[in-house]
């Protein structure tokens, strides 16, 4: 998967070093480059408490609800193509209720090297996901199936989801995206490296300041000196 214009970054360096950090870093990197947080809406959580960290480069998956009978097969020819190190982004617009990703699924997706899904609709079997070690975010559970109720339409196109502070944000293929137990952020692939350089410079900041906080620096000391707390 092509994710960057720099022939000499390693693509999987990269996420190596993206795992080093976190949604708030680099949440915060995007308020140093003075541009919009990109950061997903706070109902998408993870289903597991204890999955790992989820990045990787987006693979958009969309659908609508649809009570056509049998089953989904371009869901499933969409998630055979899946590339490796990919986290497969899915809208579910209008999906209520239903689930759109289960353990089946999941599974085919760790076998072909995914990295995790972020799903703007219901999933199932969490239990088995666990199992798998297979970092999954949603906005609800249901043990209800989405066949004969909703159909995948278009993958691999910008989607829109809901984001934190109100407005949508755009998720293009190619694009990386980060959760953790704080939440979702989508980073747009033209400003990946600056964000993830920025994010590694605050991370090594703040571990200076964590070791003068604890050797009794106060917080306005603190801000002075750092420039941030």
């Amino acid at each position: 998967m092509t994710t960057t214009s720099s022939p000499n970054l390693d693509p999987s360096d990269i996420r190596d070093r993206f795992l080093q950090l976190s949604a708030a870093l680099i949440c915060d990197a995007f308020d140093d480059l003075g541009e919009p947080v990109p950061a997903l809406h706070e109902s998408l959580r993870p289903v597991n408490d204890d999955q790992p960290t989820l990045a990787g480069w987006a693979y958009t998956i969309a659908g609508r609800s649809d009570d056509r009978t049998g089953p989904d097969r371009l869901k499933l020819e969409v998630v055979d193509q899946a590339p490796p190190d990919s986290v497969t982004v899915w809208a579910g617009s209008d999906a209520q209720g239903i689930c759109l990703f289960g353990d089946l699924i999941a599974s085919t997706l760790v076998s072909r090297g995914s990295r995790g899904a972020i799903v703007s609709g219901g999933v199932r079997d969490i239990d088995a996901i666990r199992q798998l070690s297979f970092p999954v975010f949603a906005r609800y559970v249901s043990p209800v199936q989405s066949i004969g109720r909703w159909i995948v339409t278009k993958h691999a196109e910008p989607i829109y989801l809901p984001g934190a502070l109100g407005t949508k944000v755009k998720v293009a293929p190619g694009d990386f995206v980060f959760g953790d137990r704080d939440g979702c952020v989508v980073i747009p692939r033209a400003l990946i490296i600056s964000v993830l350089e920025i994010a590694e410079r605050t991370l090594a900041t703040e571990a200076k300041a964590r070791e003068d906080g604890a050797e009794g620096l106060s917080a306005l000391e603190m801000l002075e000196r750092y420039g941030h707390v």
